[in-house]
């Protein structure tokens, strides 16, 4: 199970963040840029960062409002040398005393905002990304860079007294170093527009057609046309996360409709056969689903990262607000309620479900002969069920919360290979998964 973050690391986290840890001891040459295009930066590491006594954390926190006009990023200093932080950070056997004894040694450096609605905005999307948190006041932020309409802020932390007095003194001096090293790598960063998956798809109109579960030809217009708003789950039988809450949405669905609205299921299989189907509809039964389902159409497929993901349109098919991903029951009403008000609705995170910092895995997929190139891979957790394919190299790369142990299965394999039902397991102390697959005879 996912252990709660707090303080800090809680309280950057709340914008659904993904965040990424780079060790000071692992990052790369000046002379190169790490990229964050959550926030539209990329920014070298200089030979000060690189000396950090501690672990210096870039977390990119993408839109930080609710019409995402405003995107974050946090540079979080952990006072502990960075191989006991990682140990701690991305361990599943880390105790609750370790945690707590991290989350007292770490403090937020300073916070980057981009924003293309005025400081105002970037003033009050912190102060509410950081409400109740006294460890962090803000000192006067500092334009450092424009591009493509956006205005880049530098927000730096005034008042790190009470948290020196919870680390050494060397880690003390060391933060203040990385301040300053902060301030010189800013200089020479590149500012382009936050890159937004989210926001891209909103107002997009979707339109397809499909069959059902019984083979009936249903379109899109036919499923979205007697409700003022449908909310569009998108799941599969394969996919615990999705099955989870499916009993909940059947209940959720007799509530909608007493406001004209309603919930469509889009059923996906990577390779779908009349078993699955079959499946399908016994799991629909028995939930006493009263809401349409039909197979997912490509017109959506294309647009999703992981499942289940759950997306509000109108009568046309018009995306509204934003898409949410993972298992979030809690949010699908008040988000729903708040579309139907006019208002701008974006999915807010349950504080309940806020995830640490995130690290990058990646699964490498070979035969006897070298690499294997699109495998269709599926990357598990106990919310979400990410897919990704593997390029030229064999490798497919997920970059998911930190401290969790993940499923890992393959859904698709090229032709001439066996199908490889092996369940795979990540496990502590390695980002890597290696899969091995056979050629048939």
């Amino acid at each position: 199970m996912m252990r709660k973050a707090g303080l800090i690391a809680a309280a950057l986290c709340l914008a659904a963040a993904m965040c990424m840890s780079v060790p000071a001891s692992d990052q790369k040459a000046p002379e190169e840029k790490e990229k964050y295009e959550e926030v539209g930066m990329d920014i070298p590491t200089t030979e000060e960062m690189k000396q950090a006594k501690g672990y210096l954390m870039a977390s990119p926190l993408g839109a930080l409002d609710g019409g995402h006009h405003v995107y974050g990023m946090a540079y979080i200093y952990t006072g502990m040398p960075s191989d006991e932080a990682l140990k701690i950070m991305y361990s599943n056997n880390a105790t609750e005393e370790e945690y707590e004894e991290l989350l007292k040694k770490q403090s937020v450096v300073r916070i980057i905002a981009a924003t293309d609605a005025g400081y105002d905005e970037v003033k009050a999307a912190c102060e509410n990304l950081l409400a109740g948190n006294a460890k962090i006041e803000f000192g006067e932020a500092e334009e450092i860079g424009s591009a493509d309409g956006f205005t880049f802020y530098s927000l730096p932390v005034t008042n790190p007294d009470e948290y020196f007095k919870a680390i050494e003194e060397e880690y003390a001096e060391d933060f203040k170093k990385m301040d300053e090293a902060l301030d010189e790598a800013l200089k020479i960063a590149d500012y382009y527009a936050p890159l937004d998956e989210m926001k891209e798809m909103s107002g997009l109109t979707l339109s397809f057609t499909t069959t059902d579960l019984d083979g009936n030809t249903v379109t899109s217009k036919e499923l979205f046309a007697d409700n003022e708003i449908t909310m569009i789950n998108c799941w599969g039988v394969w996919c615990p996360n999705c099955v989870y809450e499916m009993e909940e949405l059947a209940q959720m669905h007799e509530r909608l409709k007493e406001k004209g609205c309603g919930i469509v299921g889009l059923e996906w299989e990577k390779e779908p056969t009349e078993d699955t189907y079959d499946m399908a509809r016994q799991m629909l039964l028995e939930w006493g689903t009263g809401y349409p389902n039909a197979l997912m159409p490509e017109e959506v497929l294309q647009y999703l990262n992981g499942f289940p993901t759950t997306i509000f349109v109108d009568k046309e098919g018009k995306i509204l607000g934003y898409p949410i991903e993972g298992a979030a029951v809690s949010q699908y009403e008040p988000t729903l309620e708040a579309l139907l008000a006019g208002k701008d609705a974006a999915p807010e995170p349950d504080a309940k479900e806020v995830k640490k910092s995130t690290v990058t895995y990646v699964v490498k997929v070979t035969d006897e002969a070298g690499p294997v190139e699109e495998v269709t891979i599926q990357f598990c957790d106990e919310n979400t069920c990410r897919i990704g394919e593997t390029g030229e190299d064999g490798e497919a790369s997920f970059e998911v919360p930190a401290g969790v142990e993940y499923e890992v299965h393959v859904m698709e394999v090229p032709d001439g290979y066996k199908e490889d039902e092996t369940v795979y397991h990540t496990t502590e102390g390695s980002f890597e998964v290696e899969i091995k697959l056979e050629k048939e005879n």
